[in-house]
């Protein structure tokens, strides 16, 4: 296996086993469900292109919901923006790992455009993570100003993630 691919697979599995440790930290977890969520992680950092990544992200899932508090403090807002973006390291290492062979090096080229990429997705979850803790504490009955800044974030991230990714002048012509 090619040093880049065990680098994926090891961020990956270091991502997992965060998420399986965030919600201890935020409040406490589901022993059980962590121990299933450790054995998930193993399996799927060996076999990154099976069924098991989506079952891992599927019992994270279960775990946080079933484990952490609704959000109040803002620890606990940072612990969702966290496990948010540990959720978005582990879909992006495992679909990373494999995109190529493992016994072939990923190209350096291709590490940045994807890392650009998971960038400006982990980046867009933050205005929608902002205006989710920042309406927590008030009382938004009647008023629908806040529903209006979420809706515009999301569309200016839309746009900016198609601008990010829209084909090359050149390969229009074709």
């Amino acid at each position: 296996m090619a040093p880049s691919h065990i680098a994926l697979r090891a961020a990956m599995a270091a991502a997992s086993l965060g998420l399986v440790a965030l919600p201890y930290a935020a409040s406490g977890g589901l022993p059980v469900v962590a121990a299933v969520l450790v054995v998930l992680t193993a399996v799927a950092v060996a076999r990154p292109e099976s069924v098991v990544v989506t079952a891992l992200l599927l019992c994270h899932a279960v775990h946080w919901t079933a484990s952490a508090p609704v959000p109040e403090r803002m620890a606990q807002w940072l612990a969702l923006l966290a496990g948010a973006w540990l959720v978005l390291l582990v879909h992006v290492c495992a679909s990373a790992a494999v995109t190529w062979p493992s016994a072939a090096r990923v190209p350096r080229q291709a590490l940045l455009r994807w890392a650009r990429r998971t960038a400006v997705v982990a980046l867009g979850v933050v205005p929608v993570w902002a205006v989710c803790a920042a309406t927590s504490e008030q009382s938004l009955r009647g008023e629908v100003s806040m529903t209006y800044v979420a809706i515009a974030g999301l569309a200016l991230l839309g746009g900016t993630i198609f601008y990010v990714h829209r084909p090359a002048a050149s390969n229009q012509r074709r």
